[in-house]
């Protein structure tokens, strides 16, 4: 929870410090942006804007902290936090959605003069924090006993309603997400709206089915999983496809989801709230599906569907080389002079404690427990 409030904190003065600048400002060769640092403007549309961007950066950012769940410093987040929404999301967004204000057709970046489609984020945001994610993953490795003697151990989560909570929380959100990436309240809104809906529905019933095949049971995480990874995958097409096509792009997402949850564990990679499959995974299923089942007349587009899916594949294949290498360089970097994971006695002690020294009610009672063990003093208050 401290992670997410501080990235959130964090990458949004980060954004108006500089990365702003570097993604929408004046471009130099369609690769990063020139000015436009220390964000100021009289314009009301262009503050509406800021705002709008800076929850898209912060997005990109918190994905990455429940992935490497229970192991992490603090500090270490912090860092990573700096790097991916000061540095590398505004590098990718000035790719594909740097443009003139004046002209928003007319765009700047690289990808977006290739003709590269993401309406409001399934590369540009959910990608690039699952490459970050994964490539963090890579050098910090599993959690304590996670993979042992060829085994999988299963690690409960500490609370399944709260978790559904939140799933509900960002299904609610993601109209916003989807519909201001619209930047007006035109008649596409509803459109997007049903999208939306429909395929987050799509995904937690295909997941949920998907973990009922896996687990012989309705298995929490596939259940809880599915409606993100339909939200997802529909997040770069909202505003193009017919609502029959964002339910098959939603239930399309669910079994991705489930699938690679399953694959991830094969591969023995600790992905904690599996934020690869529901946001790498899917955010690149997204990106092709547009190519797919996307309305040619509505994105504006005079290419052939085949020629649409290279430019789209060109963009997943740039960004993920990108945004993978970058940081696994950066990070493997920074972990070799700044070890970016706790020790071991910290991470079986907790984080809540060892990090933040915020205890919990069952600690304490243990603590309790032990004592009255140790003294034969059951005078003490549990």
């Amino acid at each position: 929870a401290l992670k997410n409030a501080a990235d959130f904190g964090l990458a949004v003065v980060i954004f108006w410090l500089f990365g702003f600048g570097l993604m929408f400002g004046k471009s130099f060769n369609g690769y990063f942006g020139t000015d436009l640092f220390f964000f100021k403007t009289d314009q009301a549309e262009y503050m509406t804007y800021f705002v709008f961007q800076a929850m898209f950066v912060a997005t990109a950012a918190t994905i990455i902290s429940g992935a490497v769940a229970e192991r992490l410093k603090f500090f270490s987040y912090v860092i990573i936090t700096f790097i991916t929404s000061g540095i590398i999301y505004p590098l990718v967004g000035h790719w594909i959605w740097a443009f003139d204000f004046s002209n928003p057709e007319k765009k700047f970046g690289w990808l977006g003069k290739l003709g590269f489609i993401d309406f409001a984020g399934s590369s540009v945001v959910h990608s690039v924090g699952g490459w970050v994610a994964l490539a963090v993953l890579l050098i910090i490795g599993n959690r304590t006993g996670r993979f042992q003697d060829g085994r999988k151990r299963t690690f409960q989560g500490s609370n399944t309603p709260l978790a559904a909570l939140g799933a509900l929380i960002l299904w609610f959100g993601w109209f916003g997400f989807n519909g201001g990436a619209n930047g007006a309240m035109d008649l596409r809104i509803p459109l997007i709206l049903i999208n939306t809906f429909l395929a987050a529905s799509a995904g937690l019933i295909l997941s949920s089915v998907m973990g009922i095949y896996v687990m012989k049971k309705p298995e929490p995480m596939f259940m809880i999983t599915g409606p993100i990874a339909g939200l997802v995958s529909i997040t770069a097409s909202c505003a193009f496809v017919s609502p029959a096509n964002a339910i098959i792009i939603g239930a399309i997402a669910g079994i991705l989801s489930g699938s690679f949850l399953v694959i991830l564990e094969k591969l023995k990679i600790d992905d904690v709230v599996n934020a690869i499959p529901v946001h790498l995974i899917c955010g690149i299923w997204g990106t092709l599906a547009i190519a797919i089942f996307g309305d040619m007349e509505k994105m504006g587009i005079e290419i052939s569907r085949s020629q649409q899916l290279y430019v789209q594949l060109i963009g997943i294949v740039s960004i993920g080389a990108f945004c993978f290498i970058s940081s696994y360089i950066i990070f493997y970097i920074v972990n070799y002079f700044y070890p970016l994971r706790v020790s071991k006695i910290n991470e079986e002690l907790g984080l809540n404690i060892a990090e933040h020294n915020a205890s919990t009610d069952t600690h304490e009672l243990l603590n309790i427990l032990g004592k009255q063990v140790e003294t034969q003093d059951y005078t003490l208050r549990a």
